[in-house]
C-alpha cells in the first residue's frame, strides 16, 4: 500500500515538426521524509517519467527495417541524433496527498515540461516507431492541505 493518496495525474504531450506526437507521464514512486524544519517536512520525492510517440507512417515507413536499440549504447552514438523542433508543449503532472510523521498532510506536485526533443532513424521502438529522446524540466512543489 502507498503512503499517500494520489489525487490527480494528467499526462503531458508534445506535438513535433515531424508530425510525431509524444505522451508524457509522471507518476510518483516514494516519499521520504528527509529532516524537520520550521516549515515541515523536507521530503525526497522519487519519480519515473514514461514517454510514448506515435509517428507518421511516412516516419515508421523509414525505420521498418531498423532494429531495435540495444540497451543504452545508442544514446552515446551522438552523431545520429537531430534535433526536433517542439511545435506544443502541455506539461504532465502528478499530485499526491501524504500524511507526514509529524501528523500533517502535505500537497506534492510533480511538474514535468519537455524543452528539447532529439530523434534517430537508425533504430525503432517495439511500436515501429523512430527513437526519440526528451530533456524536460522538473518542477516539484510541496504545501501543506488546508
Amino acid at each position: 500500500m502507498l503512503p499517500f493518496e494520489v489525487a490527480q495525474n494528467i499526462p503531458g504531450y508534445v506535438k513535433l515538426d515531424d508530425g510525431t506526437e509524444l505522451v508524457v507521464r509522471v507518476v510518483i514512486g516514494m516519499i521520504d521524509e528527509l529532516e524537520r524544519t520550521p516549515v515541515g517536512l523536507s521530503l525526497g520525492v522519487g519519480h519515473q517519467v514514461i514517454v510514448s510517440a506515435s509517428s507518421p507512417p511516412n516516419l515508421k515507413e523509414k525505420v521498418k527495417d531498423k532494429p531495435y536499440p540495444a540497451q543504452r549504447e545508442h544514446l552515446k552514438r551522438l552523431d545520429i541524433w537531430y534535433e526536433v523542433k517542439i511545435l506544443k508543449v502541455k506539461k504532465a503532472l502528478e499530485e499526491v496527498i501524504y500524511t507526514g510523521s509529524d501528523g500533517k498532510k502535505y500537497k506534492v506536485l510533480i511538474e514535468i515540461e519537455p524543452t528539447i526533443v532529439s530523434r534517430t532513424l537508425e533504430y525503432k521502438d517495439g511500436r515501429g516507431n523512430p527513437i526519440y529522446h526528451v530533456r524536460w524540466g522538473t518542477r516539484t512543489t510541496i504545501s501543506l492541505v488546508k
